[in-house]
């Protein structure tokens, strides 16, 4: 349209990104440490630190819903849904900051 401004990149970026088949690393798995669920992500070079992320229970969730199978952005907005009982735009923002997270922790291959 006309004299509308243009979406951010990053948000042109993602939506390009939502049919774009992800899959959990295999060599990542959530361990149960002092009450908590982590994933322990190793340094990619020998000189850097291993990251612990934590993972809330929604994380875990769709951790534990997704984890050893190819998806996109759609099934887990779906996952969302079903579970939470929330709206698709907010189901929708969620994942794809849950995978955002991920991308960036270099989990998802």
């Amino acid at each position: 349209m006309a004299g509308s401004p243009s979406p951010p990149a990053t948000a042109s970026a993602s939506l390009s990104n939502s049919f774009i088949p992800m899959k959990i690393k295999p060599q990542y798995k959530v361990r149960h440490v002092a009450d908590e669920d982590i994933v322990l992500v190793q340094g990619r070079n020998p000189g850097d630190l291993t990251t612990v992320i934590a993972l809330n229970s929604t994380s875990l969730f769709l951790w534990n819903s997704l984890a050893g199978r190819q998806f996109e952005l759609p099934d887990v907005v779906d996952l969302l849904v079903r579970r939470f009982e929330v709206s698709t735009d907010r189901a929708s923002a969620d994942a794809q900051q849950w995978i955002d997270q991920l991308r960036q922790s270099n989990i998802l291959e």
